[in-house]
């Protein structure tokens, strides 16, 4: 139990990190840096474990759509 939450901790760290870091890049605040930093999350996390090409393309996209659907949703 202790080493999934360092894991989900690390994760959501992470996120919150690019989500930060696209926004100041940018200059604004919307769905969009958390799509991006979703996106970067997914493949940076994906990397780390050391898959292969396509999963890191894979987990990328759905990091993206997670993290803007949770946007959005939250904006409802």
């Amino acid at each position: 139990m202790c080493k999934e939450g360092a894991y989900w901790g690390t994760v959501a760290g992470v996120y919150v990190g690019m989500e930060y870091g696209v926004g100041r890049i940018r200059g604004t605040t919307d769905w969009k840096n958390a799509m991006i930093g979703g996106a970067l999350t997914g493949a940076v996390i994906s990397a780390a474990t050391n898959n292969d090409k396509e999963r890191i393309v894979s987990d990328a996209l759905t990091g993206g759509a997670i993290a803007t659907a949770s946007v959005f949703l939250n904006n409802m």
